[in-house]
């Protein structure tokens, strides 16, 4: 009895228990974070089911029963196309075939959506033919109208076919620094970009297939940067090419490989001009990189004591004409009895006598640094001791599996690089500019005699070396020198430093 009423039920009732049955599979075989997909199909299933129900209650023969069940008819298939896609675009399906793109999705839905509305349309007895044949002259006219829309249709198409584009790629679409970002969207229509100003560009598709377009992203997303410096006449090629070689290094997101260079460009009325160039791998921080390049460079230059011609020369006219105009005295260099003052800062030199200090500072330079350069490098042979004046730094170490381990940050007013300096070794540490750092660098042969004359001096880097040698130790944990008291320990260190400097 219930199976011939379950045969006797109305059409509705087995669409509906389909639709149901078969959503229900499908969330089960979902993945939970992915069943909101199934939300369309589950409302054109409540579609079907009222439209098909209602179309039940008029005569056979009205129009509104056959508008109603092509309703019906119409959302039953899409539901379908629609939960088939869902399945295709899960995680779980993605795993064996590749994402479709989305402009190929939408195309391949359309299509399917036009099929279901053609034999929605045949299930209540309107023949599809009669209504595309009606009027040649009204197909003319929609076909002309379509074919811009048409031609972006198929230039999307032939862009995401060939791989010229795709959505994540960095791109240069027209001229001006407004004509570079990063495809965010390809429909059917156009290419939406966002551009470094964080400006949203929507480029029509046939515009982009007729024009030059530069993918920095493909079909490798290392890209070469080039910018020029010009320097004096002076100075000659090989030791700017290795100045500049070296500012390069170490400036977060410049790639190992391929290498930087250096090439000898034109020469001007200024100068030589050089171009720098280097490689990055992610364009998105282009800006960033190669002005992060740019003022190593200008510190590099700095500390090299290597003028930029145009612009030093017509400031230095100018100031010149100006002070000799207004009568006032010209600037010099940096005194000694300043770098004396401000040697006496120092955790080391503070206390000395004026003599000893005057000595020292004939022989003692400023350096400054640009936040994130490497001051001294663990490995390399040490020829200065350096004072902390301005800025904080880190003090870093690497251990046997080349990790690097952060010790601790050194403020204004402490010293580094003591221990190659008395020891004769090499760097123990690496030290990194945390902010923009200027550091007095004292040579080797400065203070060579005055340790010879100063034992308190000698005692106080010993101290120093001392300490630096604990948190070192510490931080790898393998040094043998913790094992030794202070006392032993510093005169231990003081003994090797006389033995060095005799």
């Amino acid at each position: 009895m219930h199976l011939q009423a379950l045969l006797n039920a109305p059409p509705a009732v087995y669409g509906l228990a389909i639709g149901v049955f078969g959503l229900f599979v499908l969330a089960l075989l979902l993945p939970r974070g992915e069943r909101r997909g199934l939300r369309g199909p589950f409302l054109a299933l409540l579609i079907y089911a009222a439209a098909r129900t209602s179309a039940d209650l008029f005569p056979p023969g009205d129009v509104v029963p056959k508008l109603l069940r092509f309703t019906a008819a119409f959302a039953w298939g899409t539901g379908l196309v629609r939960s088939v896609f869902v399945v295709f675009a899960s995680s779980r399906v993605l795993r064996f075939v590749p994402r479709w793109p989305k402009i190929l999705r939408d195309i391949v839905q359309g299509v399917l959506y036009v099929a279901v509305a053609l034999a929605a349309l045949h299930a209540v007895g309107v023949e599809p033919d009669s209504l595309l044949t009606t009027s040649a002259l009204l197909t003319a006219v929609v076909g002309l109208s379509l074919q811009e829309t048409l031609g972006n249709l198929f230039a999307g198409l032939a862009l995401q076919n060939q791989q010229t584009l795709m959505v994540g790629d960095w791109v240069r679409f027209a001229d001006g620094h407004d004509g570079v970002g990063e495809v965010i969207e390809i429909n059917w229509r156009a290419t939406h970009f966002l551009t470094s100003g964080h400006v949203q560009v929507v480029v029509p598709n046939g515009v982009l297939a007729r024009s030059t377009v530069r993918n920095y992203s493909r079909p490798t997303p290392v890209v070469r940067i080039e910018t020029e410096v010009v320097l004096p006449y002076e100075i000659s090629a090989e030791h700017a090419r290795g100045v500049l070689l070296h500012a390069l290094e170490g400036v977060d997101g410049i790639v190992l490989e391929p290498a930087p260079a250096v090439t000898v460009g034109d020469f001007n009325d200024s100068g030589i001009a050089y171009s720098v160039r280097f490689f990055i791998s992610e364009f998105g921080r282009h800006d960033t990189i190669e002005s992060a390049a740019r003022q190593r460079i200008l510190y590099t230059l700095r500390r090299a004591n290597i003028g930029i011609p145009y612009p030093l020369q017509q400031f230095d006219l100018v100031g010149t004409a100006a002070t000799k105009l207004a009568g006032l005295p010209e600037a010099k260099a940096v005194a000694a009895t300043d770098l004396s003052t401000r040697l006496a800062h120092t955790e080391v030199f503070r206390g000395l006598s004026g003599e000893l200090l005057a000595s020292l500072g004939e022989s003692t330079h400023p350096v400054l640094y640009s936040p994130g350069e490497i001051i001294i490098r663990q490995g390399d042979p040490g020829t200065e001791l350096y004072a902390l004046e301005r800025g904080q730094v880190e003090l870093v170490i690497s251990n046997e599996q080349g990790q690097r381990v952060r010790v601790s940050v050194l403020e204004p007013g402490a010293v580094f690089g003591e221990a190659a300096f008395l020891t004769g070794g090499r760097r123990a540490a690496t030290i990194v500019a945390l902010s923009e750092c200027e550091v007095l660098a004292i040579p080797r042969s400065a203070l060579h005699h005055l340790l010879e004359k100063n034992r308190a001096l000698s005692e106080r880097l010993a101290k120093v070396l001392a300490d630096r040698m604990d948190l070192l130790s510490q931080a790898l944990n393998q040094a043998a020198e913790t094992r030794l008291d202070d006392d032993r320990r510093s005169d231990l260190l003081f003994e090797r430093i006389r033995q060095f400097f005799d």
